[in-house]
């Protein structure tokens, strides 16, 4: 389904201090305070193997690429047309990412992007733009967050080109928002940003909205900025 995918177990042997900390993570849910945080009838062994599984996979970019589509397709495999997971698990997953999938990195790789991101000690980047795209970078050599530097610039470089960060400008734009929409007292967006002084909103929108509109006391967009 999502290509090549091998079980290492140089990879099992080098993950064992992350297993020992995932052994006691795993034992203080279990205390009666944070009970709830651990499902009940739910073994730690078991959730150890699953955790050394997982740490132990090796794929290729093109498969691990598809994995990350298949993630911002809502659980849906762009390449076998399956429903491998559920919009709720991948909702779930995709929190995740977004706010520890970066090591100490994530907090400013999310102001930095905005998107779910995951990286690992080998050198790999997979990023996931939902219902847009999904990658993987390999590019080995880490900083000093545990990343690769090359793999971490080079989506923050992608998402800055083609103006994929949640909070942009030019996003609602790109999903055909109707930039003409006015306010409550018949204000459009470019009205409101002639009023602030906002330049390169001004800029763009004089290219993308109609500079003609007018509001209720019939001032237009163009002569409000004089």
């Amino acid at each position: 389904m999502f290509g090549s995918k091998t079980f290492g177990l140089a990879v099992l042997k080098y993950s064992k201090p992350l297993v020992e900390t995932g052994a006691i993570i795993c034992t203080s849910l279990l205390q009666v305070t944070v009970l709830l945080c651990f499902p009940e009838g739910v073994g730690i062994n078991s959730t150890l193997d699953l955790l050394l599984q997982c740490l132990s996979t090796e794929v290729t970019c093109e498969s691990g690429a598809a994995l990350a589509a298949t993630l911002g397709n809502g659980g849906l495999c762009p390449l076998s047309g399956d429903q491998v997971m559920s919009p709720h698990a991948i909702r779930s997953m995709l929190s995740m990412m977004q706010v520890a999938g970066m090591n100490d990195y994530s907090r400013m790789f999310h102001f930095k992007t905005s998107v779910p991101g995951k990286s690992s000690q080998s050198g790999v980047v997979l990023i996931v733009v939902p219902g847009v795209l999904g990658l993987m970078c390999w590019s080995p050599g880490l900083g000093c967050n545990g990343n690769s530097w090359r793999g971490v610039h080079f989506c923050e470089e992608l998402v800055s080109t083609f103006q994929l960060h949640s909070f942009d400008i030019r996003t609602p734009f790109r999903q055909v928002l109707y930039v003409n929409a006015v306010d409550y007292d018949g204000r459009s967006a470019l009205h409101v940003a002639a009023s602030e002084g906002c330049l390169d909103v001004i800029k763009f929108l004089v290219e993308n909205a109609d500079p003609a509109i007018q509001f209720l006391k019939k001032y237009t967009d163009y002569e409000e900025s004089l």
